[in-house]
């Protein structure tokens, strides 16, 4: 090997042999890795075909819901107080309309007001219950409870049953703002 110094030849030309059978075996151990790694690989396959077959993803969940069955406090959430109060005057009062079909939701706007949601499956009502009504009323003012369970009342009846009794007037923070 005239390219290379002359003690590196000989190095090469004494320890060539050694190199080789390093290098076969090197290559066997390669080889015996990947079929272990298909080993393995079949034994994952075997396993997820035992496995109960995963259902196809939904693409749309709420097909054939309408928009009020959609309506509902998510799994693991409770209602706060405040908003548990006023559920539970909210499920008085259906009851006592013989409304049993109703679900209820309570809720709270951006100014802590709560908002009542009615539904019966196709249709969705939602009234606001004024925070310092409730406030007052929790606090044990029982003409501010009667006067909320007269408010919603007057809500169902007239939104629900047909009745038409004299629905609150509505307004807005804009027309509130006026007249204050």
């Amino acid at each position: 090997m005239p390219w290379m110094p002359p003690a590196l030849a000989k190095f090469f030309t004494y320890w060539s042999l050694t190199f080789a059978v390093f290098l076969i075996y090197m290559f066997s151990m390669f080889v015996a890795g990947l079929d272990v790694w298909e080993s393995i690989m079949e034994s994952v396959r075997k396993r997820r075909k035992e496995m109960a077959p995963v259902p196809a993803y939904d693409l749309n969940p709420m097909a054939g819901k309408t928009i009020a069955g959609t309506l509902g406090i998510g799994p693991g959430q409770q209602p706060d107080a405040k908003r548990q109060w006023v559920l539970d005057r909210a499920a008085a009062v259906a009851q006592g309309l013989g409304l049993t079909q109703i679900r209820i939701v309570v809720l709270e706007d951006s100014k802590e007001h709560p908002l009542v949601h009615f539904h019966d499956g196709t249709q969705i009502r939602s009234y606001r219950v004024d925070k310092t009504w409730v406030a007052e009323a929790r606090a044990g003012n029982s003409e501010r409870e009667q006067q909320i369970k007269d408010l919603l009342e007057r809500y169902l009846a007239s939104d629900f049953l047909g009745r038409h009794a004299v629905r609150p007037k509505r307004t807005t923070e804009l027309a509130r703002g006026k007249d204050a």
